[in-house]
């Protein structure tokens, strides 16, 4: 069983709102507090149904909760904590859900219960710490895209360049023609040197994960990359053939894809595209 924050609006609920509203006042009050403690403490559980979209097993309390604090702040309400429940544990967790809630409807709580939620307890302060670890880890990541998209902008590179501009000038000026051409030559490389390793930088921290990616999200990138329409679809196609149950999205696996006559290769999928693949993506 995996943990993640996923976002809110790839989640399938099979029980209508109209099932829920018996626990209205009790939606509403979790809504309140995940907005003034901007997060969700107790995670769902779900099942996975499709490369980005899941099924909720356990949690209409919380997943309705945060439906409503999409309505009031949709950055507060994208994502959720989530347990994510392989196929051959669905019926063993469903069982434990089940056995749970029974245990939490009684008054008095039998001692196997009690085991059960404090272990539960345990798991989920666990994972939420965690969970919380990640989501500094990410926002330090954002933090320093910002900054680095920041520079790469025109108006923040047109600064940068005349601070260093100004520099070198400066420095040129103390020095005989030869000398200052020379200098300005080797001045003008080191700039290009620093635009370039920006862009590196920007699209090393923009790089997305192969396992849920999505078609626009990597099509963008490898259009930034420099790769045409063509070379992005077979790079789709060769991802979606890998994610396919029985297979393993590996890069090795992607590489096999680029070999001519060999029974996994995508048109149109060569070894250049797979580089750049690699450039944009991780797994």
């Amino acid at each position: 069983m995996d943990f993640f924050l996923i976002d809110v609006d790839t989640i399938k609920c099979s029980i209508p709102y109209s099932k829920v509203q018996d626990y209205e006042r009790q939606i509403d009050r979790l809504a309140n507090l995940i907005l003034d403690s901007e997060g969700i403490i107790n995670p769902v559980f779900v099942k996975k149904i499709g490369s980005n979209s899941y099924e909720l097993v356990y949690g209409e309390i919380e997943y309705y909760a945060m439906m409503k604090v999409g309505k009031i702040d949709p950055e507060k309400g994208e994502s959720i904590a989530a347990f994510i429940i392989k196929e051959d544990q669905q019926e063993l967790i469903k069982q434990q859900i089940y056995f749970l809630r029974k245990s939490l409807s009684n008054e008095k709580s039998t001692e196997e219960s009690q085991s059960l939620n404090s272990e539960l307890v345990s798991t989920v302060n666990s994972n939420y710490n965690k969970l919380n670890s990640v989501q500094k880890d990410i926002h330090q990541i954002h933090e320093q895209l910002e900054s680095l998209m920041e520079m790469n902008t025109a108006k923040g590179l047109k600064r940068l360049l005349r601070k260093q501009l100004e520099s070198i000038i400066t420095e040129a000026e103390t020095k005989s023609k030869q000398e200052a051409i020379q200098y300005l030559k080797n001045s003008q490389a080191e700039l290009l040197y620093q635009k370039n390793k920006i862009d590196d930088q920007i699209l090393e921290l923009s790089k997305v994960n192969l396992m849920d990616t999505t078609y626009d999200q990597l099509s963008t990138l490898m259009q930034q990359a420099g790769s045409n329409i063509t070379q992005i679809n077979a790079s789709w196609k060769a991802v979606e053939y890998w994610r396919k149950s029985d297979q393993e999205l590996t890069w090795d696996n992607l590489k096999k894809s680029t070999v001519n006559k060999s029974k996994e290769k995508i048109k149109g999928f060569a070894i250049g595209t797979y580089q750049t693949l690699k450039k944009v993506a991780y797994l």
